[in-house]
């Protein structure tokens, strides 16, 4: 694995296997593991579990180990404003599951001005586990941080899928 900048997959999803949740980052012997991470650098996002990272005598870290997972197979996003002051936006989500026998792990979210880039993933099947090869359909909503943002125009982009939504005014809460 490559030097990667690592986002934490902060989840908001609903719809995801019980054993991914609460299963917060481990230091031991001078090696922090987190469970679930996403790397925004390159030609397209990549998801990985269990990334291992050692901490070096100036500071930084090194990644030594981590394991890549199946971005999920978005078809749709549709973003949902909730008439609030202020305004709230979650953005539904739906796919294709690669097997029914998998799980969406916690979607990663990041922005950056005026663009929310979300990675979705699933666990992988274990060496002895087999299942049907069918699609099967799923659909999750994930929350988006908007407080404080200004008025405009923002991208959502889900796995590769676009939508957008306008804050018609600055989303700041009351003080």
């Amino acid at each position: 694995m490559t030097k990667l900048s690592v986002l934490f997959a902060v989840s908001l999803s609903t719809v995801f296997a019980p054993q991914v949740l609460a299963q917060p980052a481990m230091l031991r012997d001078n090696t922090l593991t987190i469970p679930q991470a996403a790397s925004l650098d390159g030609d397209s996002p990549v998801y990985y579990a269990n990334v291992q990272l050692n901490a070096n005598s100036d500071g930084s870290l090194t990644v030594i180990g981590g394991e890549q997972q199946n971005l999920m197979a978005v078809d749709t996003v549709q973003i949902m404003l909730m008439e609030s002051f202020p305004v709230q936006v979650s953005a539904t989500v739906s796919g294709n599951k690669s097997v029914p026998c998998v799980n969406l792990l916690p979607a990663a979210v990041s922005r950056k001005d005026s663009v929310f880039t979300v990675v979705m993933a699933e666990t992988v099947l274990g060496p002895a586990e087999t299942c049907i090869a069918v699609l099967e359909p799923f659909e999750t909503s994930v929350s988006l941080d908007v407080l404080g943002l200004s008025a405009g125009t923002y991208t959502v982009i889900v796995n590769g899928v676009s939508a957008e939504f306008t804050l018609d005014s600055d989303n700041v809460g009351p003080k």
